[in-house]
C-alpha cells in the first residue's frame, strides 16, 4: 500500500510506517529453514466504513474504489502493530470471526487495556526473491467485545505459516 500523506483539519497523517517490511519466523522443527514474510497493509487499518450519516466531508477517501472514511483513532493504533506482529511471531495465532463473519486469522494484542486484533491473510509469495511468504494485515482495531484469548481457537504461527508458506531454501 502506497499512499500519500492525508491532510485532515490541518494536520498531516503520515503513512511512512505502514510500508511494508520483513520478518523472519524461526523454523518449527529443528533442521527446517526459518520462513521469511513480506508484511503488508490495508488501508482498513487506518480507516472505517464510510457512512455518511456518521462521518464528515471531509474524512472521506477512496481506495480502489471502495469509498473509506479516515479514522485517528485507527490511524493511532496503526502505529502499534508492527510491535504486535514483530511479538507474535514467535507465539500463537488465533482464529475469529471479523465484522462480515468471515473466519480469520488473528493476532491479539492490547493497547490502553483494549484487546486489539490484528486480522490477517497469509500467501505464499512465489513471485519475491528471498520472501516465502506475505503477512497482510487486513484489519487492526481496539474491539472491547473480542473474546479471550482461551476462548478462541489458537495455532502456532511458526507452524501456520510453514504450512501456508514454506520456506523454499533448506
Amino acid at each position: 500500500m502506497q499512499m500519500k500523506p492525508f491532510s485532515l483539519d490541518g494536520i498531516e497523517y503520515s503513512f511512512v510506517h505502514l510500508a511494508p517490511f520483513e520478518v523472519t519466523v524461526p523454523a518449527k522443527e529443528p533442521l527446517a529453514a526459518p520462513a521469511v514474510l513480506r508484511v503488508t497493509f490495508s488501508h482498513h487499518v487506518f480507516s472505517e466504513k464510510w457512512n455518511p450519516s456518521k462521518h464528515a466531508p471531509s474524512h472521506e477517501f477512496t481506495v480502489d474504489g471502495e469509498k473509506r472514511a479516515f479514522c485517528p483513532l485507527r490511524y493511532q493504533c496503526s502505529h502499534q502493530i508492527r510491535q504486535i506482529v514483530e511479538y507474535n511471531i514467535a507465539g500463537k495465532a488465533f482464529e475469529s470471526r471479523d465484522s462480515n463473519g468471515v473466519l480469520r486469522h488473528l493476532f491479539y494484542g492490547e493497547i490502553d487495556g483494549v484487546q486489539f486484533p490484528v486480522f490477517f491473510n497469509l500467501r505464499k509469495a512465489d513471485r519475491i526473491p528471498g520472501i516465502d511468504g506475505i503477512l497482510h494485515i487486513i484489519s487492526a482495531y481496539k474491539k472491547p467485545d473480542l473474546p479471550a484469548k482461551v476462548r478462541l481457537q489458537s495455532v502456532k504461527f511458526a507452524r501456520l505459516v510453514h504450512i501456508n508458506c514454506p520456506p523454499s531454501r533448506n
